[in-house]
């Protein structure tokens, strides 16, 4: 299995868009998500996808270089045209627009719409929590439903992610970043990659059958919600939210996606930031302290093996699968890219 640095995966994956016509900013920035992702150990959400996003650069889902521009907004709200861009690029303009309108005005709402396809929704709400802002973002889409309802036998859903981060000056923010669905989707395409089953109750085959072979789905399954009913209310208020709510059915264009949908505040907004932490700590320390059970060497805080696995992968490198490599680089010679 190959395996590279954070610098070697910047400069390949930012080469890559650069010669699918997005220009030298755009491109970093893209490739840098992408690789934090890898970083963070979320490899369904790294350069796994650089081949998926040139085909849709062809297609013109995604235009390379476009930019993210603000359609309407007051002090604490803002709504955001994505015009197709890269989704990370929207991600990022959407955050760090509710960031500043947070630490202005202590409370923001911004959506997104047009918005191309995003990723890990944590290194988006990290970002603000770092601010010392606490941040909701969830994301719903219909355009490629991959997920049934709960009950259901065929997709209706996306994988309609949800993530929250608080503020930590003590250590990494504390992080809670999940799709609503068993599985996400991206995490099926490493499974399939690297030839391992999926956990049980995460899909059905096309002929709505249970089954744990990554196969299965690729070749026409569905995703189930996870927690039953519990996952499946969530998807549906994500749906909501970033659909209907936001008005995103009015934004057509070459595919129907739902819109991103974020809530920030100010940390500070109750109490003084010395008391929040002292009382974040005792709270944490708590939970820390627990005794693991068996199967389990201790008990983890939300996006904590995320934190770890940053700092395992900045020193040891990056590993990267050889079916996904071998892909990469048959997608960079599409682009006159030789890897």
């Amino acid at each position: 299995m190959p395996n590279f640095s954070k610098d070697d995966l910047l400069k390949i994956a930012s080469s890559i868009f650069c010669a699918a016509g997005a220009v030298d900013d755009i491109a970093q920035q893209v490739s840098e998500v992408l690789v934090l992702n890898n970083l963070a150990g979320h490899d369904s959400h790294g350069i796994l996808r650089i081949p998926e996003y040139l085909k849709s650069i062809e297609t013109g889902e995604i235009v390379p270089n476009a930019r993210p521009e603000i359609l309407s907004e007051s002090v604490t709200t803002a709504l955001v045209g994505g015009n197709w861009a890269f989704g990370q690029l929207t991600g990022l303009y959407a955050v760090d627009l509710a960031i500043s309108k947070a630490k202005k005005n202590q409370v923001s709402v911004v959506a997104a719409v047009q918005a191309g396809h995003t990723g890990r929704l944590a290194a988006f709400t990290d970002r603000a929590a770092k601010q010392g802002v606490v941040m909701f973002m969830t994301i719903g889409t219909t355009m490629q439903p991959v997920t049934a309802p709960y009950g259901g036998s065929t997709a209706v859903m996306g994988t309609n992610p949800m993530a929250f981060s608080l503020p930590y000056l003590g250590g990494a923010p504390i992080s809670l970043d999940f799709a609503t669905s068993a599985i996400a989707a991206g995490k099926i395409k490493v499974a399939h990659a690297n030839q391992e089953n999926l956990p049980p109750n995460s899909i059905l085959d096309k002929y709505g059958r249970p089954s744990i072979d990554p196969q299965d789905f690729i070749d026409g399954g569905v995703l189930l919600p996870f927690g039953g009913h519990k996952g499946y209310g969530l998807a549906l208020i994500a749906e909501l939210l970033s659909g209907p709510l936001i008005g995103s059915e009015k934004f057509p264009g070459i595919n129907k996606k739902n819109g991103i949908f974020i809530f920030a505040f100010d940390a500070e907004i109750f109490r003084p930031a010395d008391e929040y932490e002292k009382s974040l700590e005792e709270v944490l320390g708590r939970i820390k302290s627990v005794p693991p059970r068996e199967g389990f060497k201790e008990v983890l805080l939300p996006g904590e093996r995320g934190v770890r696995s940053v700092e395992r992968r900045e020193q040891d490198g990056i590993p990267v699968a050889e079916s996904t490599w071998k892909a990469i680089c048959l997608a960079a010679k599409s682009v006159g890219v030789n890897l």
